[in-house]
């Protein structure tokens, strides 16, 4: 008995530089995700090196990508952890793409996993632009480029449309998540505020949420 609980004490603990599964054989949705050996640091590097390849429109119009590649393609994470990676990565500085990177490979690989997806989603993107910017001065003189990123921003918009609507379905569940989502839409869109005053009501509101919870001994 005591060999076997050591055993599932190891499963269950984080860790740093293994496989995610053993973690999430514990979680309630553990079904979706098979156990498998530890993701190799190349193929997390190729993965994000993919993504940052076709990332026009900046940080956002990554997301639906990020989405498509770690939970669809690779069955990384769950709907409901990307989700919340992409929450936690708007709390944190930087561009919420390569945070979400971040959090994603350190989940994979720890520290090592960290940097390989960093420097995957930002390698592409970063020579592009350099040559990019070297070329500017030439090219910005052409109608034919303007013309391909003007039909290009129309799909930009249609995946960041996309991507609202399914993070709004997996994360405004009950009524006052429904209605405080569509609060803060209205104001966003009517006066246009600063929105690090709505991430900061949101802490505050998932902090004093879970408290009552808590509190009345439901789930936190």
């Amino acid at each position: 008995m005591a060999e076997s609980g050591e055993k599932a004490a190891k499963m269950a603990a984080p860790h740093a530089g293994g496989p995610r599964c053993c973690a999430a054989a514990t979680a309630p949705h553990a079904g979706a995700i098979n156990c498998a050996p530890p993701v190799s640091l190349l193929s997390i590097f190729a993965s994000f090196a993919k993504i940052g390849a076709v990332l026009i429109g900046g940080g956002y119009a990554m997301l639906p990508l990020l989405e498509d590649e770690i939970v669809r393609r690779k069955k990384w994470a769950t709907s409901e952890e990307i989700t919340d990676y992409f929450a936690l990565a708007q709390l944190l500085p930087g561009v919420i793409a390569i945070n979400t990177a971040m959090l994603t490979g350190n989940r994979l690989r720890g520290i090592w996993g960290n940097l390989a997806a960093s420097l995957g989603v930002v390698s592409v993107p970063f020579a592009l632009i350099g040559a990019y910017a070297v070329a500017y001065s030439q090219m910005h003189e052409y109608p034919v480029v303007m013309k391909i990123l003007q039909g290009v921003r129309p799909a930009v918009a249609g995946m960041m449309l996309a991507m609202g609507w399914n993070m709004s379905r997996k994360g405004a569940k009950g009524f006052w998540g429904i209605a405080f989502a569509l609060v803060v839409a209205a104001v966003v869109v009517a006066w246009n505020p600063p929105l690090v005053l709505f991430i900061l009501v949101a802490v505050a509101a998932g902090i004093v949420w879970n408290a009552c919870a808590v509190r009345k001994g439901g789930a936190a």
